[in-house]
């Protein structure tokens, strides 16, 4: 990351209006999102030892239902903690797509923060642990929905049934993290900084 690559992410106010999945839901989210005081003070504090100023990326792509679960939240952390965030989507800014990729990261959304020297000092990526945990175990319990998805490419009745069934997975996902698990996305991201307090 530097001064010339972090200006080309999008605010969240204009990457919410040019989305091209889940716009609706993403927005409603957003609205809703509350990061918990003590993690925005965490933040807070865990920032104030680094060089400032500190800002916070995201990268990810408009159909990742992570994201749209995640994404409200973590931009409400980021404004609650006087952090300036920017959203990219992987497939329009290479070079973030390759260091993330150089680094070993495979999964999408992709949040880090960088220093005033632009020196990454904290990342998060995906879902917290828990969810992850529940995904697997939704997955295993829809067989068709793997089958599907490797289908879809060159089926169309495969790809509409994925569609429609990933649907039903992303508002599972939503169920999970406004019942209680934005909590561990805000305390997992927190809990990344060096020598964190949260």
């Amino acid at each position: 990351m530097n001064d010339t690559v972090f200006p080309k992410g999008y605010d969240v106010s204009t990457y919410l209006g040019g989305l091209r999945n889940y716009r609706s839901l993403v927005k409603q989210l957003y609205q809703r999102a509350e990061p918990a005081p003590e993690h925005v003070t965490a933040l807070r504090r865990g920032l104030a030892a680094q060089v400032q100023p500190v800002r916070a990326t995201i990268m990810t792509e408009d159909w990742c239902g992570d994201s749209a679960a995640n994404l409200p939240i973590i931009a409400r952390l980021a404004e609650a903690a006087g952090v300036e965030l920017r959203v990219f989507r992987g497939s329009e800014v290479a070079e973030l797509k390759h260091y993330y990729e150089g680094a070993g990261v495979t999964h999408i959304p992709v949040v880090s923060l960088w220093d005033g020297e632009w020196r990454e000092i904290a990342r998060w990526v995906e879902a917290p642990a828990v969810v992850d945990r529940k995904k697997t175990a939704w997955k295993d319990a829809h067989p068709e929905f793997m089958r599907l998805y490797s289908e879809r490419d060159h089926d169309k009745q495969a790809a509409k049934q994925f569609a429609e069934l990933y649907r039903t997975f992303l508002d599972e996902m939503v169920r999970w993290y406004e019942g209680g698990h934005w909590r561990e996305t805000t305390r997992e991201l927190v809990e990344a900084l060096p020598a964190s307090v949260g």
